[in-house]
This record gives structure tokens, sequence and C-alpha cells, in this order.
């Protein structure tokens, strides 16, 4: 079982879940099904193999239409050499494959949790519960600057999305303005980018009730919350910053030694302090409501806030406040 967490080098672990999961199908079907669940395998034997093919395809994936497989089992072998190497001969694709917009991602019934006849299952001694874990603030200020601060143009896939949220947050601060300054006539808010405060601001809203926070969208929401970390007790627990050390152990513990672990997916090429600059700025009065916001996800993983937040006094009164 992985809970994927966004910003934590989730396409490059994602692609490694798939992966195994496609290999273990392909295992399945070389020993005509032996030891499957009857209903898994009828929905993983009816797959639509050309619909599959003409996906990857419109994801920049060269599949020949001499080379089209015409069984399963075929169509698995390419699949796994897809996700891999980028394409069905090792050769490195660009963009590189992004799983999120694969619809084989989300074909398979044992890639979703609710698909599970009973969850106690994942709490056998034979289930691995995998989650890899962020400094909250870093993985914050890494969703704000990819997802908010990055225009539709500017992007390889459009994400509309964000682009709603962007004129939100424009909106409210030109109301905030115009109560202000009444007379006082707004730009439009047609591709501006708000600021790193602006952004909080919006999030922070109503952050202290739970129903507020369950709804908030993933690339920020607190991993505590989206991964039900003390429910489903984890067993492996990795961290971005110790990505290479940590995945290596993984893929160790799965046969895949042999697996490409250099840089993620992804992967932006910031370094710490370009995350730290983000929160130099940032108003005394949205600190503690920030760190409030990701108390559990600092406790449990053991995540400091001081390490982007250098205001000493500022951060022991919000732990007076919080207790």
């Amino acid at each position: 079982m992985y809970c994927p967490v966004p910003k934590v080098a989730t396409k490059t672990l994602l692609t490694v879940m798939l992966y195994m999961h496609v290999r273990d199908i392909s295992e399945h079907l070389e020993n005509n099904w032996t030891n499957v669940d009857a209903a898994r395998a009828r929905l993983e034997q009816m797959i639509n193999i050309s619909a599959f093919i003409e996906d990857l395809r419109q994801n920049a994936i060269t599949i020949p239409k001499t080379e089209e497989p015409k069984s399963l089992a075929a169509f698995l072998r390419i699949y796994l050499n897809i996700l891999r190497f980028g394409s069905i001969n090792g050769t490195p694709s660009s963009p590189p494959l992004n799983p999120w917009r694969l619809r084989f991602t989300f074909a398979f019934p044992y890639l979703r949790l609710r698909s599970l006849s009973n969850l106690s299952q994942i709490f056998s001694p034979s289930f691995t519960r995998a989650i890899f874990v962020r400094h909250p603030f870093e993985r914050l200020a890494s969703a704000y600057k990819e997802r908010i601060a990055t225009l539709a143009r500017d992007r390889i896939q459009p994400e509309p999305e964000y682009d709603v949220m962007r004129e939100m947050i424009c909106r409210r601060r030109k109301l905030a303005r115009e109560f202000r300054q009444p007379f006082q006539k707004s730009d439009g808010c047609n591709g501006t980018i708000p600021s790193f405060e602006e952004f909080i601001r919006y999030i922070l809203v109503n952050t202290h009730k739970p129903a507020v926070i369950a709804r908030m969208n993933y690339h920020w929401k607190p991993y505590s919350v989206l991964c039900q970390v003390c429910k489903f007790k984890y067993n492996f627990i990795g961290k971005y910053e110790m990505f290479n050390d940590h995945f290596a152990h993984f893929l160790k513990r799965f046969n895949l030694s042999d697996w490409n672990i250099q840089k993620p997916n992804g992967a932006s090429g910031l370094t710490k302090w370009d995350y730290q600059k983000f929160y130099l700025t940032l108003p005394d009065e949205l600190i503690c409501p920030l760190i409030r916001l990701y108390d559990e996800d600092f406790r449990l993983f053991n995540y400091r806030v001081d390490d982007y937040i250098n205001r000493t006094t500022l951060i022991q009164n919000c732990n007076r406040l919080k207790t």
C-alpha cells in the first residue's frame, strides 16, 4: 500500500508502484492466474488494449502500428518497458512520463484502496504500507511555485483548476482593496500571479474547522490527513530529504535494485534556501495558523518549524497557544 503525497517525488514513486503492479499481473498471467482473486482476474483480463495504446500515444509515447501488441501478455511487456524507460525500446521519453495522466494508472482494482473487499488485509504481515514525506513548509512552497506561480502558458500540460484558483485569490485581494479604498479601481485578474502571502491567506481561511482541511487541495493538504497516518500505521517511511538512500532501500525490498534512482521525475532543481526565502517576509500573524495546520506533520515525522521560519520568540508563543 502506497499513499501518494503530492510534491514528494510522487511521479517517480507512483511509476514504480505501477511497475510492480503490472509486473505482478504479468506473472499471474504466465501462471494461469493461480492464487489470484477470481473477480480481480476477470477485470484485468478484460482490459481494452487499444484504448490504453491510444492513451499512451496521446502522452507522447511512440508505438508504431507494426509493433502494436496483439495479446494482453505482449501489451504488459511493452507497458513494463514504458514505465521503466519511458518508451517501448528503452529510450528515455521527453517530456518524462507522467503517471497521473495515464488512464492505466486508475484501471486496475487493486490500485484503489476502496476496491479491497476487506480493509484489514493491509494490516497483515505481508503488506508494506509505504509513505514518503517532506518538510511541510518546503512542500507548501513547492506547491505554490509549481501550481500557483506558474501560468498556463508555461506549463507542459494544462491545469485549469489552478488558473481558476489564481483568479479567486486575485478577486479576494481586489475586494479587500476596494473595501479600504472604495474609489480606487483595481486591475483585472487574468494572468496575474498572487504573492506567496496572498496564497497563504487563501489556504488558511477557516482551517480551524476539520471539515475545511478535509476538503483542502491535496497538493497542500497535511499528509497526516491525506494519508490517514495514525489509522494506517505505515511501516515504511521515506523522506524526500534523503530520497536516494530511502528509495534505494525501498527498491531493494521489492527486488528492483537496478531501477534508476537518479533525480526524481519532475524535480524542480530548487535548493532549500530557495524555499526558505518564501517565508522571510510572511507576516507574524500568519505563522501560528500555519504551524497549527501542519502540526501533526511536524510531530509525526520529526520536522522542525525553525528550519524554515527563524523567529524563535514567535514560534515559542505559537507553541504556548497550541498547548
